[in-house]
C-alpha cells in the first residue's frame, strides 16, 4: 500500500509527514478498548487478505447509500469527488484490516475527521457512515472467517470500529472548538490595543481638563468603561487559554496558593482587604494543575470581594476562606469561600456561571465561569450555596493527592 492517500479535498495526505493528530490521546482510546494486545488482534492475520479484498465493494456500498440522501448527494455529485471519496473509504477499510491499529491508521482517521469539519459535513452523517461500516464489516467477517474464530473476530472488529468512532469524534470536537477558540481569541486581541489607547488618551485628557468642568464626569465614565472592557478582554483570553491547555496535575499546598493569591490582590487593591483565611492542616493538600487552581482561587476571591455587603443579620462584613472534607467523597477536599451580604435566590444560581453575567457593577462576568472550568478540568466541582440572612458560600471540591 502506498503512503500517499487522497483526502476529501482532492489533495494528498502523506502519512510520513509529521501529524498534528494527538496520537498520545488516541493511543489512550486504543488501550482502553483493549486493542494493544497484539496476540488477540493477530487472530485476524490468516484472514486479512480476504477481508481487504472487499475494500472497493465497501466504498461502492457507502456511495450507493449516501447518493440517495439529498444532503449528501450534493457533495457526492461534484464531478471530481466520487473518485476521491471512494478512494478515502476504500483506504480506510484497507487500513482497518491490514494490521494492528497503529499510528498510521489513527493519523489517517483523525485527519479525515478534520477534513469533514473543513468541508462542513454534518457530523451526524459521519456517525451514520461508521454505523454502516460496522454493519458491512461484520457481514464480511461472518463470510470470511472460520466459524470457530467468528465470535472473536466480530468482537475485535467491533472494537476497531469503536476506535474509529472515537477518533472521528475527537477530531470533530477538537476542530470545531479550536475554530471557536481562535475566533474569540482573535476578537480579544483586536480589542486589546484600541482599549489601551482609549484609556491612555482619556487619562491625558483628565490632566488637561479643569477638575470642576462638567466634562470631567464624562471622562471618568469613559475611563471606567474602558477599564471594564480591558478586564473583560483579559478574562476572555484566560477563559480560552484554560480550554486550550491540558491539566498537569501535582500535589498542591492550598495555604501557599492562597498566600500567593492574596499577594496578587493586594498589589492591585488599595485599602483594607477584609479576608480571613483558616486552612485545616488535615485538608491542606489538593491534587490539580497549579495554574488552573491558582486562577480559580483568584477569581473566586475577586468575585467575593466585589459583591460583599454588610450581613443582613448584622454580622461582620468580609470574606472567610476555609478548608474541609468533601462530605460526598472522602477522596476529595473542599476550599470554601464565604462572603457576607444578600444571598442570591436559588433560581438565580445557574446563571451566575454564565459568561458575561456579572453581579458587580464593574464586573466582566467571567470570574465564576473561569473558576468552574478550572475545577471541572481537574476532576473537581464548584458550587454555590446561599445562606439566607448571612451571605453566599462558594465551594470548590478537588481531589486529594493519591496515597503513596
Amino acid at each position: 500500500m502506498t503512503t500517499e492517500m487522497i483526502s476529501m479535498e482532492g489533495k494528498p495526505i502523506d502519512v510520513k509527514t509529521p501529524s498534528e493528530a494527538p496520537l498520545q490521546r488516541l493511543a489512550f482510546f486504543r488501550e482502553k478498548l483493549g486493542l494493544e494486545d497484539d496476540g488477540a488482534i493477530a487472530m485476524l492475520d490468516p484472514y486479512r487478505e480476504r477481508l481487504i479484498a472487499h475494500k472497493d465493494e465497501f466504498a461502492d456500498y457507502l456511495y450507493e447509500y449516501f447518493i440517495r440522501i439529498p444532503e449528501t448527494k450534493s457533495i457526492l455529485s461534484h464531478e471530481t469527488w466520487p473518485k476521491v471519496i471512494k478512494n478515502n473509504w476504500s483506504t480506510t477499510f484497507d487500513l482497518l484490516f491490514s494490521g494492528p491499529p497503529d499510528e498510521e491508521l489513527m493519523d489517517y482517521l483523525w485527519k479525515s475527521g478534520v477534513i469533514h469539519v473543513r468541508v462542513n459535513i454534518d457530523q451526524r452523517f459521519i456517525n451514520l457512515g461508521y454505523a454502516l461500516m460496522r454493519t458491512f464489516c461484520l457481514r464480511v467477517v461472518r463470510e470470511v472467517v472460520d466459524e470457530a474464530d467468528a465470535e472473536r473476530a466480530a468482537d475485535i472488529t467491533n472494537r476497531l470500529l469503536d476506535l474509529c468512532v472515537l477518533i472521528a469524534t475527537d477530531a470533530y470536537l477538537d476542530s470545531t472548538t479550536k475554530c471557536d477558540r481562535e475566533v474569540v481569541r482573535g476578537i480579544a486581541h483586536q480589542l486589546r490595543n484600541p482599549l489601551m489607547i482609549i484609556g491612555g488618551y482619556t487619562r491625558k485628557l483628565q490632566k488637561a481638563v479643569d477638575p470642576e468642568s462638567p466634562d470631567m464626569e464624562a471622562l471618568r465614565t469613559i475611563l471606567e468603561e474602558s477599564k471594564r472592557l480591558e478586564k473583560l478582554v483579559a478574562d476572555v483570553s484566560e477563559y480560552m487559554d484554560l480550554y486550550r491547555e491540558d491539566a498537569v496535575r501535582e500535589a498542591l499546598d492550598v495555604q501557599k496558593l492562597l498566600d500567593i493569591v492574596m499577594e496578587q490582590i493586594r498589589a492591585t487593591h488599595t485599602g483594607e482587604i477584609p479576608v480571613r483565611i483558616s486552612v485545616d492542616p488535615a485538608f491542606r493538600m489538593s491534587y490539580a494543575d497549579r495554574r488552573d487552581i491558582s486562577a480559580a482561587l483568584r477569581h473566586m476571591l475577586l468575585d467575593a470581594l466585589e459583591t460583599i455587603e454588610p450581613s443582613p443579620d448584622g454580622g461582620e462584613l468580609g470574606v472567610s476562606i476555609t478548608t474541609r472534607p468533601d462530605p460526598r467523597d472522602e477522596r476529595y477536599m473542599e476550599i470554601v469561600f464565604f462572603s457576607t451580604g444578600e444571598s442570591p435566590r436559588p433560581e438565580e444560581l445557574d446563571i451566575l456561571f454564565t459568561p458575561f453575567h456579572a453581579r458587580a457593577p464593574m464586573g466582566a462576568g467571567f470570574g465564576l465561569p473561569i473558576a468552574r472550568l478550572a475545577a471541572n478540568k481537574n476532576l473537581g466541582r464548584l458550587g454555590l450555596t446561599p445562606i439566607p440572612g448571612k451571605g453566599l458560600e462558594c465551594a470548590v471540591s478537588l481531589p486529594k493527592p493519591p496515597q503513596t
